[in-house]
């Protein structure tokens, strides 16, 4: 059985939604230092042809 404490979970990266295109839409990560530090060089986790798609694809990410 896990404890309260187990189920807290700091995030380590801070996801950007970027629109490029009318279809065309990127979420760029980065990753946070142990400091709070957010790296200056995304990388690129997802990609979709609309916003409703990125939305669900997050909504995944943080359940």
């Amino acid at each position: 059985m896990m404890s309260p404490l187990q189920k807290v979970q700091q995030k380590t990266y801070v996801d950007e939604v970027v629109k490029l295109d009318n279809n065309s839409w990127w979420v760029y990560r980065r990753t946070v230092d142990f400091n709070g530090t957010v790296s200056p060089t995304p990388r690129i986790v997802f990609f979709a042809n609309s916003r409703d798609v990125v939305d669900q694809w997050m909504a995944k990410q943080n359940s």
